[in-house]
């Protein structure tokens, strides 16, 4: 019998069907651990580096993870997966201090994102701390996109994006909001090194 792999992810891919069928692959096992320690901060922070907004996911993911649940084997019923990530996000202390400080130095690249939404704030929080110069575009007034904007507020509250939104904008970037990009052509014309486009799909087709 062959040793088993420890120098990759995929092993534990296949063997934690929660973490796989996470579109992010979060470790679910891991931050369930923290939360049962009452170690909520960390539980947030878990959820943070891999899937961006824990608070709004916890009340609006359409939670993959637990149909594949190993408990749903044994049990009536899985582990509330979900649910667990926003008992994480609800309970948590202050963690702006665990969040990457704005880059020291700027890396001399400049980077428009068109969209204000999940998509682009992700590459934002992503970009931010390697010292790019981030410009966001948003024909609302406020960031956020479709989570703000097509989620009812009784199952999804204003602070709770407020709140996530702004541990990304507070890394250190420019908010064009209400500031609509009809012309990506006049766009590209500026001084810009890369451009990303986050605009969603508001509307059909």
């Amino acid at each position: 019998m062959l040793p088993t792999r420890t120098d990759g992810p995929d092993y534990y891919h296949k063997v934690v069907d929660c973490q796989l069928a996470c579109p992010a692959h979060t470790p679910v096992p891991e931050y369930i651990r923290l939360i049962a320690e009452g170690r909520y901060s960390d539980a947030y922070m878990i959820n943070w580096k891999s899937n961006v907004f824990p608070g709004v996911l916890g009340r609006t993911c359409d939670r993959p993870c637990e149909p594949a649940c190993r408990r749903g084997r044994v049990e009536d019923e899985p582990v509330a997966i979900c649910r667990l990530k926003r008992v994480a996000a609800d309970n948590k202390d202050d963690i702006s201090s665990r969040l990457p400080p704005p880059a020291a130095n700027m890396n001399g690249k400049r980077v428009a994102l068109v969209g204000a939404g999940p998509a682009a704030l992700t590459v934002a929080r992503d970009l931010a701390p390697l010292g790019y110069e981030l410009v966001i575009y948003d024909g609302d007034a406020k960031a956020g996109g479709m989570i703000r904007s097509q989620i009812p507020r009784f199952r999804l509250p204003e602070e709770v994006i407020d709140e996530e939104v702004g541990y990304i904008t507070g890394l250190g970037m420019q908010m064009r909001l209400g500031h609509r990009v009809d012309s990506l052509k006049d766009l590209l014309l500026e001084d810009y090194d890369a451009v990303f486009v986050g605009t969603g799909a508001p509307r059909g087709a």
